[in-house]
């Protein structure tokens, strides 16, 4: 069984209805039981905003979807209208696009974002890696964990390309869970992502979520780099479904 827990509405599809029709095939192309599907915090946006992912997956019983919030658009409105979603169970987490959005996860802003995940049991996922690493790095990370041990966080993409980097600095942070999603990006980097994340599963098996960042990147590159990982049945079980079950509460 594999559960994406990275996803996003695909561009290049004329309407929403036809974004959300590609990614169920997508997914049943490569025999994925389900996912998550991560709106934007953007009110307006190529893959979708949180209430264009509500609107479209209301009552899916394969996709379910995580709210992206930020301090810089429109953040009371927003949070208001997360609570309501969270109320009605209709979210299983939230998302702070740190580096695509200039703030720092440490930010005393966001405070609220970690009071209401707190409050409803559901996780923050962090965007990391890349360009403008600095605003989520595994340092700024592991304080805001320390800082919030009641909450669950999520790191998205691993700090990818540094890998090593993130789970040297948060592996005894053990509200903060992986999710792999981009990391089967570069052929080049992949020998030395695979050996990272392989010693990593080991160490730590619960905190591993399978993702592909299907929307941008292959679906299929991620569940083949999956598939390679020379890991134990029973860790893979995790790795692919068990924890992702676990982490967003899902049936």
């Amino acid at each position: 069984m594999m559960i994406d827990a990275h996803l996003h509405l695909p561009v290049g599809f004329p309407d929403l209805f036809a974004k959300k029709q590609a990614l169920l095939d997508e997914l049943k192309r490569n025999g994925v039981a389900g996912g998550i599907v991560i709106a934007d915090s953007s009110l307006e946006s190529v893959i979708g905003s949180v209430k264009d992912c509500i609107e479209l997956f209301k009552g899916d019983s394969v996709i379910k979807v995580i709210a992206g919030i930020s301090p810089l658009i429109a953040f009371e409105a927003q949070l208001k209208y997360c609570e309501k979603l969270l109320a009605g169970r209709e979210i299983v987490g939230l998302k702070i696009y740190t580096g695509h959005e200039h703030f720092y996860c440490t930010d005393a802003r966001l405070l609220p974002v970690y009071e209401l995940a707190e409050r409803f049991r559901v996780p923050v996922l962090f965007h990391t890696g890349w360009d403008e690493p600095q605003y989520a790095s595994p340092e700024v990370m592991r304080e805001l964990a320390v800082k919030h041990p009641n909450n669950t966080f999520v790191y998205c993409h691993c700090f990818y390309p540094q890998t090593n980097k993130c789970f040297a600095m948060l592996g005894d942070c053990e509200n903060v869970f992986f999710d792999t999603s981009s990391v089967a990006d570069d052929p080049e980097k992949l020998p030395a992502i695979k050996a990272s994340i392989e010693r990593a599963i080991m160490r730590m098996p619960q905190r591993f979520l399978f993702g592909s960042d299907f929307g941008s990147c292959s679906q299929k590159a991620h569940i083949d780099f999956a598939k390679s990982l020379d890991i134990p049945d029973a860790q893979r079980e995790l790795f692919m479904y068990r924890n992702a079950q676990k982490v967003y509460r899902l049936s």
